[in-house]
This record gives C-alpha cells, structure tokens and sequence, in this order.
C-alpha cells in the first residue's frame, strides 16, 4: 500500500522470514558460529534460547540452509504439540526415512539404519525442534532416546533445540536432568541494542529498494528502541504501522509522533520497562563464545570496563567444554567460515 509514495520495491517489514532480508548482528552472527561448530564437533544436544521475537527461528532457517549445502541430512520440527506416534512420523519423513510399520521399534530400526548410512556417506544428521518449551514431558524424554541412537564410537543424531527461556527451567528440574547433562553447548539470544536496531532497520530498507534511507532519522530510531525494547518481531510490527501511518497523512518522512501513534494502536506505551540496552551486550552467554572467558567483575561489584560497555551476562547453566585454546581456534575458523559463506553464498 505505501510501497509507492515511499519508492519501495517491496514490503521491507514483512514477518514472514526471507532470507534476502536476513541480517546478522554480532551477537548473531556468534550464535550461528557456535551452532555451526557444535553440528560439526559435538554430537549430542544444542540448546538456543531468547525472548519471543528475537530472531531464533530466523537463525535456525539460516543454520539449516547452511547446513544443507555442506550435504547435512537436516530435518526440522515446529510443532511442539504432536503426540508421540505423531512426533516419530514427522521425525522420519524429515530426515528422509521410509518405514511403512506405525510400530515405534519398526521405526526406531529404520531411523538408526538411515543415520548409519548417512554417517558413513559423510553426511552428519541433524534434528531441530522449535517451540522447545512447550514439548511435553513425554516427548522430551523421547528426545532424550533418540539421543541414544549410536555406533560403538559414534553418536549418530545431533539434536538442537531453541525456545524461550523459560525452557532451561525445565532443564532443571529433577525429572529432566539426564536431558539436561547431554547439553554440550548452549547460547542466549539478547534483544537488540539501539546501535543493532539502526542497522537492522536500515538494511531492511536497503533490501527494499532505499539503500540510503532518510525515512528515519536518529530521534525515531529511538523511539522505536524505546517501544519494542529491541526485539526483532516488534520492531518489524511497529516499522510496518509507521510507514502505512505516514502514507495514510502523506508524510515524506516517518517522524517520532507518527512512531508514537503507531505504537499506541499495537498497545507498545504499555509494555513493562526492560533494562537499557543502548549500550548493548553480549549476544551469546555461553563461555565458548565469550571474547574474554577469562575475565569476571570485581568482587566489590565496581565496573572495570570502559563506559559504555556492559559485561557479559553469566550463562544461567555451565557447560563442560573443551580448552580454551581449542574453543578460540575454532570459533575463529568457524567465524571466517560463515563470513565466507555469507559473502559467497557457498
């Protein structure tokens, strides 16, 4: 509808993911560097997690298409309410298994025999579930023995989950902590920083048709960081409705008040205060990705970083890892490699 008056190629906010509008942050572009070190290192259980709308089933599409060209067998699941006979149909038809039989050994059989077949092709298999949070006990635990389909040397199924927070309570509960000790990797999506958002934002446009983008100024950007706090989905909801708010008074420009009314219909002035994030932060609190592991606050909790920085955010869970000088080294590979793929499309 605004496309026109505001010489956009097409809808630079859309919530339906499109790669050609994803951009990596830092913080996610380090997110997608460890999952892709974990798929290659480390068979066992990947754990993402992040507020609703931070981006992680955007990274997970991201990680899968990445995947696939490295001749990964990949399958997703995104509906984490299937029952159990439901669940091992939807795994198989992922993955690519044939199995006429609906009974759960029959399939079991035919799982571990494709995964053998793919490992010794070169072809490591990965399962994603999305939604993780809401899996039932039941099916948690049957992730849990899907885990346990091995070789005598080789795990043959890594398994990611991503979810909301809330997630690694579940983690912790007693009932769940043979789960819980199979994680090998864990990372946290934060909500973008104002810096991160103005480049979001601006790269979207840029997508759209408007590489150098005046729609915005700095004030509104601000105002935008303030109503959506940072997170991803809203920022894209509260862009859209500006931009159809400045078509409908025929405004050149997206001003603050037109971001305000924007806001007050999708019911943003009363979101509850969350901490600033102008500063920004450490997108993944896993000590695998920190740049300074080594690193803790003094005791008298004063800051010694410079102004303007924050500390990373203490993982709510440790992780047994290998070295540190093994981790930096691989990390550094794993960054360059993505760095290439991105560029390249390799």
């Amino acid at each position: 509808m605004y496309k026109k008056f505001y010489n956009l190629q097409q809808e630079p906010f859309s919530l339906t993911p499109d790669p050609e509008f994803v951009y990596m942050t830092s913080q996610h572009r380090e997110a997608l560097s460890g999952l892709i070190y974990s798929a290659f290192t480390r068979p066992g259980l990947t754990v993402l997690v992040g507020e609703v709308g931070t981006g992680k089933t955007t990274l997970l599409y991201t990680l899968l298409g990445l995947l696939e060209k490295r001749r990964f067998a990949t399958g997703m699941c995104t509906n984490p309410t299937l029952s159990k006979e439901e669940f091992y149909d939807f795994v198989l038809a992922q993955l690519g298994v044939e199995c006429s039989s609906s009974l759960k050994s029959r399939q079991l059989i035919a799982l571990q025999e494709s995964l053998s077949r793919n490992r010794a092709d070169g072809r490591p298999s990965i399962l994603i579930v999305d939604e993780a949070q809401r899996l039932s006990p039941e099916l948690l635990e049957e992730i849990r023995l899907l885990m346990n389909l091995e070789t005598p040397n080789h795990k043959l199924l890594e398994i990611i989950m991503a979810g909301q927070p809330e997630l690694m309570d579940t983690f912790r509960r007693p009932e769940f902590r043979q789960l819980k000790q199979r994680i090998s990797y864990y990372c946290k999506l934060e909500p973008l920083s104002l810096d991160e958002l103005t480049e979001y934002v601006n790269h979207r446009l840029g997508h759209a048709g408007l590489p150098n983008q005046t729609l915005f100024s700095k004030p509104v950007f601000q105002a935008i960081f303030e109503y959506t706090k940072g997170i991803p989905r809203l920022v894209n909801t509260l862009c859209d409705n500006a931009l159809q708010a400045g078509f409908a008074v025929q405004s050149p420009r997206i001003t603050v008040s037109i971001v305000e009314e924007a806001a007050k219909d999708l019911d943003l002035l009363q979101e509850p205060p969350q901490a600033d994030r102008s500063s920004g932060k450490q997108a993944v609190s896993n000590p695998f990705l920190s740049r300074s592991p080594q690193k803790h606050s003094p005791s008298n909790g004063s800051s010694a970083l410079p102004p303007g920085q924050s500390a990373n955010k203490v993982p709510p869970m440790r992780i047994p890892l290998e070295s540190y000088e093994a981790r930096q080294k691989s990390f550094g590979f794993l960054a360059r490699l993505v760095g290439r793929w991105d560029n390249r499309g390799e």
